[in-house]
């Protein structure tokens, strides 16, 4: 197949998209009061959609900043215990040597 085959059926696509577009208006003014009350509703469905996405997303990106905060304090305090650990060691072996 061509590759100038391929490119006519998009540039179509193009072309009655931003036509369409401009229609759009037209089209909303020939709709039935319900039509309009339907897209209304269907725009304001997509719009908390989109909200309680958002919120979820910004939600969930706390909750991963917090497990690596608490991560980051585990690390600390098992590093702290090692330290504790080491330093029992080294004071029972001193008590063994003398």
């Amino acid at each position: 197949m061509d590759f100038q085959h391929e490119d006519l059926p998009e540039e179509r696509q193009d072309a009655g998209l931003s036509a369409g577009a401009g229609n759009q208006e037209e089209r909303m003014q020939t709709m039935s009061p319900f039509e309009r009350l339907m897209i209304n509703r269907l725009d304001s469905f997509e719009k908390n959609q989109r909200n309680l996405h958002d919120l979820c997303v910004s939600n969930f990106q706390r909750i991963d900043n917090r497990f690596d905060s608490m991560d980051a304090r585990f690390m600390t305090l098992d590093e702290q215990i090692e330290a504790v650990q080491n330093q029992i060691f080294d004071l029972q072996f001193a008590d063994d040597d003398e």
